[in-house]
């Protein structure tokens, strides 16, 4: 039989109909200067061009990056200057401070992976030196630090829904200067809510998963674009009639503590292998997927893959603008980091399934 399909992207349940929508949605949806897009990158876009950051305006980033963030900041007249930051990936006061020029406005943080960094810490050196703080929380929904969401220090955050719950597509941009709603055509998102409720179900049963199997072999297959990960695609759009319909169905707050069980689970079979920080589980982590480093990443990936796991290929492909020569170390990073799934979908089967798998490649069987 074909093994069960999963996913780092959470699928979702066909259970989702017989839920009620809460009284109050999680932050920040619950906030009124909160607006929906279709991607996180359009939110960025529009909420950098609505704070009146004008042209050639330069913004602190960090090397390690997704591309996307960067594509949207530089298409919104930004110029970026790029920090390394520590192995810990927390940015340095001294490099930043070594990159400050009169033209520098704001700081751009990630919460990499759904851990947060110290946003109060980097809210204060912001302050003190006149500067924005931007807080990209794509990964990072449902996170907190001391008690406080992620995203609730910046003057403009972005959270990516549909990295947390599987709905079609969908963002959240909260801003001091919210931008005007999106007002593109709303596109329906019911082929793509098809997917993920396929998903769940390949999840649960291996005929079903075999089934799928059969489809991708037999569908056609394009090469991918050159950096078409990265594209900015339309900045209007709105977030489809399926994720507003199921947003407030899916978006349960119990999820990030599911998440961080999950991830417990392969850290206590996982941590030699676990690149830092993501080796200590901080409480208020809302974890999208879990890190492990290999020099055979290829290997890893693909005995996954054999498997019906898909093993995350992260970040391996920096923005054209960052001189990567400059930074070796994120450079490592990007050759040798595999994702793991840790989403409040699996079961106890499917994360030991997944550490068996991965410790015996790491241990050279």
């Amino acid at each position: 039989m074909t093994p069960t399909r999963l996913d780092v992207w959470p699928p979702l349940s066909p259970q989702v109909y017989l839920r009620r929508p809460p009284a109050r949605l999680p932050f920040p949806l619950d906030e009124p200067a909160c607006r929906l897009f279709a991607r996180a990158r359009h939110g960025l876009w529009q909420g950098i061009r609505a704070l009146g950051l004008g042209p050639d305006a330069e913004i602190l980033v960090p090397a390690y990056h997704h591309g996307s963030e960067i594509e949207a900041l530089v298409r919104a007249g930004l110029i970026c200057r790029f920090y390394e930051a520590r192995e810990t990936l927390e940015p340095g006061a001294d490099e930043l401070d070594a990159l400050l020029t009169p033209r520098v406005r704001a700081l751009y943080l990630i919460h990499y992976l759904g851990f947060p960094q110290d946003a109060a810490r980097w809210r204060a050196w912001c302050d003190e030196r006149g500067l924005l703080l931007i807080e990209d929380a794509a990964q990072a929904w449902l996170a907190s630090l001391d008690g406080r969401p992620v995203g609730s220090f910046g003057d403009l955050s972005i959270f990516c829904l549909y990295k947390t719950f599987g709905l079609p597509d969908g963002s959240a941009l909260l801003s001091h200067s919210p931008p005007a709603d999106p007002d593109s055509p709303r596109r329906s998102g019911v082929r793509r809510l098809g997917v993920h409720h396929a998903e769940w179900l390949m999840a649960r049963s291996e005929w079903l998963a075999g089934f799928g199997a059969r489809s991708r072999h037999q569908a056609p297959s394009s090469p991918p674009i050159p950096g078409e990960d990265f594209m900015l695609g339309d900045t209007g759009s709105p977030p489809s009639s399926a994720t507003l319909f199921l947003l407030p169905r899916v978006a349960d707050t119990r999820a990030a503590a599911c998440r961080r069980a999950n991830y417990q689970v392969l850290l206590d079979h996982l941590a030699g292998h676990v690149p830092p920080p993501f080796a200590q589980l901080p409480q208020g982590a809302s974890p999208f997927a879990f890190p492990v480093v290999t020099d055979r990443k290829a290997e890893l990936r693909e005995r996954l893959a054999a498997d019906g796991i898909t093993g995350l290929n992260f970040w391996s492909v920096a923005h054209p603008l960052l001189p990567a020569t400059r930074f070796p170390r994120i450079a490592w990073r990007r050759a040798h980091v595999v994702g793991l799934p840790v989403h409040q979908e699996l079961r106890a089967k499917d994360l030991e399934r997944v550490a068996r798998i991965v410790k015996a490649l790491l241990a050279g069987h």
